[in-house]
């Protein structure tokens, strides 16, 4: 019993260094692997800061490429426009002419037919006509008269017939050239296609727009009663994410409110409803309406972050830009928007295009002609943006 005891004992003080050797060999496995899995984190850190690097650079010159094409497409739909109502102004021109001329047919007739005769028996000729020579006079007398008349008609003929030719050059001329603008835009919206796809793409690799902030949006938008009432959401949404009370303007940019006078419209085209104008439901329009060209591009005005993109009631698709400072600029009328929640933009970045006819927008639904409704208000109230545009955008029908 005594031997066994003491082996016991000596197993007992022999055994201990070896089970915690064991113990420690253990521990530091579990360290070694755990600073083995530090190590691959941090590289592999480094590899994705030095992809959301190329990616960030990749993606600010393809949001310069958007801007230059942008730009380059609403150059071409001014010029299309401009050929178009050239040539409407031509062709009404044209149709005046030719029935100014149909309607003078017959005596144009006889005045060529006079013409003609005279070339076969010139005034001359009387001379040596048999008659007596008091009539021979006379008739010589009365055709020096119609002579001259005979001639200015037929040379305000040639002028109105050459003018009607030269029309006819011009329009062709016209034409031609309108078909040549149409072929630049249709390459340079191609091509934008194209940029906003791949900037799409890139975009969902480096912005995380989660279908939670969809949901926080379609909640808003429901609980929203007016658009000063989802402007007034928004904000406070932010305030209680960010604990910012007045969201700045982006970094580097001009503030808004330095552009009066100075910002364009989001599409070309002429102005058809103004602000404050009496709309058919006898309320007031709290923004204005541009008419635009079919598939017309559509960009943003200032920098700025898109704060709201959906359906909004009446509205339809509807875009809410910050700018800071207070100030929103609200687009609608679009069929299709490209702009993402959270999205910075940069003035002149595409945020969307036109259908091919008229969607409702606040009111006044004419159908025809796409038209653009936009507001801009500051702290949550409309004011005129008239104001704001630049002098060479605020062309006016009606």
């Amino acid at each position: 019993m005594r031997l066994f005891l003491t082996a016991a004992l000596l197993v007992g003080i022999l055994g201990t260094p070896m089970l915690a050797s064991a113990a420690e060999k253990n521990a530091e496995k579990k360290l070694h692997a755990v600073e083995e899995a530090l190590k691959k984190h941090r590289q592999q850190q480094k590899v994705l800061q030095s992809k959301a690097k190329l990616l960030g650079r990749d993606l600010k010159s393809m949001r310069k490429s958007l801007i230059g094409t942008a730009a380059s497409v609403q150059r071409y739909e001014d010029m299309v426009s401009d050929f178009e109502v050239r040539l409407r102004g031509l062709a009404a021109e044209q149709r005046a002419k030719t029935r100014a001329l149909d309607q003078r047919r017959g005596e144009l007739a006889n005045t060529l037919g006079t013409i003609a005769r005279l070339s076969r028996h010139p005034p001359e000729a009387l001379i040596i006509s048999p008659g007596a020579p008091v009539d021979v006079i006379r008739g010589s007398m009365v055709l020096s008269a119609v002579v001259p008349e005979l001639k200015a008609r037929a040379a305000i003929l040639a002028s109105e017939l050459a003018a009607l030719n030269h029309l006819r050059i011009e329009i062709g001329q016209k034409r031609a050239r309108l078909a040549s603008a149409n072929q630049g835009l249709s390459k340079e919206r191609t091509a934008l296609d194209r940029l906003l796809k791949r900037t799409a793409r890139q975009r969902q690799l480096t912005l995380k727009s989660s279908a939670r902030e969809k949901r926080r949006l379609r909640r808003l938008a429901n609980q929203a009663k007016d658009l000063k009432a989802l402007i007034a959401k928004l904000e406070a949404d932010e305030r209680k994410r960010t604990g910012i009370k007045v969201l700045p303007p982006p970094p580097g940019a001009t503030p808004f409110s330095a552009e009066m006078g100075r910002l364009p419209l989001p599409a070309r085209g002429p102005i058809v409803i103004r602000f404050g104008q009496q709309l058919d439901t006898g309320l007031k329009s709290k923004g204005i309406k541009v008419a635009t060209r079919p598939n017309a591009t559509v960009v943003a005005p200032h920098d700025g972050r898109v704060v709201f993109a959906g359906s909004f009631r009446s509205y339809g698709r509807l875009l809410i830009i910050a700018h800071g400072e207070g100030y929103h600029t609200l687009i609608a009328g679009m069929a299709q928007i490209d702009g993402e929640v959270g999205q910075w933009l940069l003035a002149g970045e595409p945020v969307g295009q036109m259908g091919s006819q008229n969607i409702a927008a606040n009111a006044n639904n004419n159908g025809g002609s796409p038209q653009l409704y936009l507001e801009l208000r500051r702290q949550g109230e409309p004011i005129n943006p008239l104001t704001w545009l630049a002098l060479s955008d605020r062309k006016v029908n009606g």
